[in-house]
């Protein structure tokens, strides 16, 4: 199963139970781990889960805000520290390779790993093994983007008692038969190995969502087993706010959820005004009045398997 890890929940600050934005990804099988945001303090996160700044090979900045970049610079610094050697590839919006290199350059910061820096554009597709991952614009106030995390396909079972009965000798055949290739045995009958794998079993589709008013920007790419993405608000205190900031409310992004067939729902993002007062449990009530799938808020350390 891959592997998700909350590791900041929070929106604009940091509460006592939250910290600001920051998500891990695991894939299965990899001791190698990827990032998505990295709010201040992030890298003091890492150290109550069991992730390592050594292992860590990719992160991906939804967008420039303090609260979902401003602990990139001090994780940096103590990968750095632990003598990593992994190259560690990050990829953001325009103006992330300037800041990163700003920043080392006057505060002497000399990484003993391949740093490559990439900004990325809308639809900018990275193909990783295993997975994809395609680059959504999203609409905020400054460029912001999302991200689906698209695992590939995973092949059917194949049937090695059927394989036995047809009188196929185990070893190398079997390989290319599990390919679904064509083989020629010794008797000089051809199996079609398609006849011998199962219907491949379809990769699981995810969006993680960063600063956003429009989550049906994802829709190009839907459906979604698992939609992450920012509710900051119920819709009743975004409409009484003095002042409007482009974010999404747990009503929008419900509507927009079951419009594109998500399976699971997951609020982040949330408004300290939530978490200081204990009224977390007010966006999952607004959202389960307009989705009908599975929907919860995420929180800390939290950990999911899909």
């Amino acid at each position: 199963m891959n592997k998700i890890i909350f590791l900041g929940t929070s929106a604009g600050v940091p509460t006592r139970n939250r910290n600001v934005s920051a998500l891990a990804l695991q894939p299965e099988n990899s001791k190698a781990w990827m990032l998505f945001d990295c709010g201040e303090g992030t890298q003091h996160q890492l150290l109550k889960t069991s992730l390592s700044a050594y292992n860590l090979s990719r992160i991906f900045i939804t967008h420039l805000h303090g609260d979902h970049v401003y602990g990139l610079c001090g994780l940096l610094a103590s990968k750095g520290m632990q003598r990593a050697e992994m190259p560690l590839e990050i990829y953001g919006p325009p103006g992330i390779k300037e800041m990163l290199e700003t920043v080392m350059k006057f505060s002497q910061l000399n990484l003993p790993f391949d740093l490559k820096i990439f900004e990325i554009s809308k639809d900018t597709t990275m193909r990783f093994e295993g997975m994809r991952i395609v680059v959504v614009e999203l609409s905020h106030s400054i460029t912001s983007y999302g991200f689906v995390v698209i695992f590939d396909d995973t092949p059917g079972r194949f049937d090695i008692e059927k394989a036995k009965a047809l009188g196929i000798p185990e070893g190398p055949l079997y390989s290319k038969l599990k390919r679904g290739e064509t083989v020629k045995l010794p008797d000089g009958r051809s199996i079609d190995g398609r006849d011998l794998v199962g219907v491949p079993k379809k990769g699981r589709r995810i969006a993680i969502g960063g600063d956003n008013d429009d989550p049906l920007l994802f829709s190009p790419f839907a459906p979604y087993d698992l939609m992450i993405h920012e509710a900051t608000y119920t819709q009743y205190d975004f409409d009484h706010l003095p002042r409007k900031f482009k974010h999404t409310t747990a009503k929008q992004l419900a509507e927009a959820a079951q419009k594109m067939g998500v399976e699971w729902l997951i609020l982040n993002h949330i408004s300290p005004r939530y978490d200081k007062k204990g009224r977390v449990s007010e966006l999952v009530e607004e959202a389960k009045r307009h989705f009908d799938g599975n929907v919860e808020v995420a929180y800390d350390f939290m950990q999911i398997e899909i």
